[in-house]
């Protein structure tokens, strides 16, 4: 099944506005500082940061028959159902002590490294909202969050799909003794073995 995203209003407005205020401060480089340094190398900042923040711009989310995959314009991040330790839907009250890193704080969306300073480690944000919250933990302890337009199905899914999965099997008694004891040796093929 596959969710999608909708960037909210406030993040079209950063958006808009970073892109507008690039666009000026560039304009302005260009026209007092015509073919200098400064306009050059703002112009290849620009590019980079554009370029770092296209990679992570979340698209939509899939839940396939083994994993959950978050698409993003150039990047996937793949989550197997059997490593999914919990999922829950989240308000956005919960998430007022994060704090973006190494992250986008509306541009495009929320994305990246966020600080949780109430538990003082890192969530990985995909959002284009922070409407219709839902937040992945794997058996490593890293946390997702992702946004999509209906929180309750993604959250249905994962939670159906992972209820169906079958634990490995683990040996039976009677094979952990005989895996246990070493290999009786034969002793003509020990003479064998010798030559």
């Amino acid at each position: 099944m596959k969710f999608k995203y909708g960037l909210d209003k406030r993040c079209r407005i950063i958006t808009w506005s970073v892109l507008g205020g690039l666009a000026l401060v560039m304009g302005l480089l260009w026209f007092f500082s015509p073919g200098g340094y400064l306009s050059a190398w703002f112009l290849s900042i620009t590019i980079a940061f554009m370029a770092l923040c296209a990679l992570s711009i979340p698209r939509n989310i899939r839940t396939t028959s083994d994993a959950v995959e978050i698409g993003c314009l150039i990047e996937i991040t793949h989550i197997p159902y059997n490593h999914v330790k919990s999922v829950r839907r989240v308000e956005r009250a919960e998430l007022k002590p994060f704090i973006p890193v190494f992250a986008s704080p509306g541009f495009f969306g929320y994305f990246g490294y966020w600080l949780d300073l109430r538990n003082w480690d890192f969530v990985k944000v995909y959002a284009t909202s922070w409407q219709g919250l839902v937040i992945i933990e794997d058996i490593y302890e890293q946390r997702y969050l992702v946004s999509c337009d209906n929180p309750e199905a993604l959250q249905r899914e994962i939670e159906n799909a992972c209820k169906f999965l079958t634990p490995k099997k683990r040996p039976s008694k009677s094979r952990a003794k005989t895996q246990s004891q070493p290999p009786k040796s034969d002793p003509e093929k020990k003479q064998m073995s010798l030559f």
